[in-house]
């Protein structure tokens, strides 16, 4: 969570504003969003409206079961990442996005970011288009069933980025389609065998080798 202390990047430093020549008249559709932890940009079904950019923050994608047994996180977008992308070629937004920590995010109008993209039929715009597809017709991940709670847990520690280890346990709990009692044991053995540090509120990965062993052999 972005403490008090913690500022969003400058316009002048963001990938986005500098691409869109920030300071040297150029065009740049986003506007800076403060959002509290709960916070919900569009639900599962809705109008496409705007598109986000995130530029401190988690925000957790989740879409409904099939079998009407509520939500399932889908994936998570970090510092770095867009949100509704699939305004490109979607009337309506797939998933349903949820902040999880305060954040700063930058919003634009489905028609601002189309006029920031510049005009269709270009070769990569083409391209977007034809990837954010592509993600509109995944289905939700289903996870991997091989290995055991310890082993899966191992494997997902090892090839996340360091940012998905301050995700509410509920959520990776989620991602790795298991239950939170099954995920908390599976923590507190990699942490008798040395392999993480981890307490209510922290994990840190103390030995990567061996993290690394356990998701192969268990």
């Amino acid at each position: 969570m972005m403490s008090e202390h913690e500022t969003a990047t400058p316009c002048e430093s963001c990938g986005i504003g500098h691409s869109s020549g920030f300071g040297e008249g150029g065009f740049c559709p986003f506007v800076n969003q403060s959002l509290r932890a709960g916070d919900t940009l569009y639900s599962e079904g809705d109008a496409v409206h705007h598109v986000w950019f995130v530029k401190q923050g988690t925000v957790v994608l989740s879409r409904r079961r099939s079998d009407d047994r509520g939500e399932r996180v889908r994936t998570v977008r970090f510092s770095g990442g867009f949100v509704g992308l699939e305004s490109l070629v979607s009337p309506v937004y797939i998933d349903t996005a949820r902040v999880t920590t305060n954040a700063e995010l930058c919003r634009s109008t489905c028609e601002g970011f189309g006029r920031w993209l510049g005009p269709k039929h270009t070769p990569a715009r083409t391209a977007l288009e034809a990837s954010v597809r592509a993600m509109v017709a995944d289905l939700p991940p289903r996870a991997a069933a091989d290995g055991s709670a310890e082993q899966r847990v191992a494997e997902w520690l090892t090839h996340e980025s360091p940012q998905t280890m301050q995700l509410p346990r509920r959520i990776v709990a989620d991602l790795l389609g298991m239950r939170p009692e099954t995920l908390s044991r599976a923590l507190a053995s990699l942490a008798s065998r040395g392999a993480i540090a981890v307490s209510r509120t922290d994990l840190q990965v103390k030995d990567e080798h061996a993290l690394e062993t356990i998701a192969r052999t268990g």
